[in-house]
């Protein structure tokens, strides 16, 4: 199997005084692909989106949200630029107060994510 990888596309962006506002949505590569451990490049796949026109490439903020409410928690981890994906665990429920957990790096572990609409926001410094 090979490992999973994202890829970005731009529905819209905006700009106002201060900032880059970019919308657009993110795709799994495969059903059958596995997670990557400690999750998916994210910083740096924005960066090499044409919209995004900050000297840095490093986004202020990115939310990150399932389209279709899948129940997978997309997460941006600023400190590595990374996206991690998060479910309840196996053995918890939402009514219990296990934390969340991410996807095992098994293979086919990104069959949810890949059929899943994935949305974000990310605000740039305006040039």
């Amino acid at each position: 199997m090979a490992l999973g990888t994202l890829t970005a596309t731009v529905t819209k962006s905006t700009v106002d005084q201060k900032c880059q506002i970019i919308f657009g949505t993110l795709q799994v590569s495969g059903f059958n692909d596995t997670y990557p451990a400690g999750g998916f490049p994210l910083d740096s796949v924005l960066k090499q989106l044409e919209a995004v026109k900050s000297t840095s490439g490093v986004p202020l903020r990115v939310l990150i949200n399932s389209g279709a409410g899948s129940g997978y928690i997309y997460q941006r981890i600023t400190a590595t630029g990374t996206m991690m994906i998060l479910q309840v665990p196996l053995s918890g429920s939402l009514t219990t107060a296990a934390p969340l957990q991410q996807l095992s790096s098994a293979a086919g572990s990104l069959s949810g994510p890949y059929e899943d609409t994935i949305e974000f926001i990310a605000w740039y410094l305006k040039v």
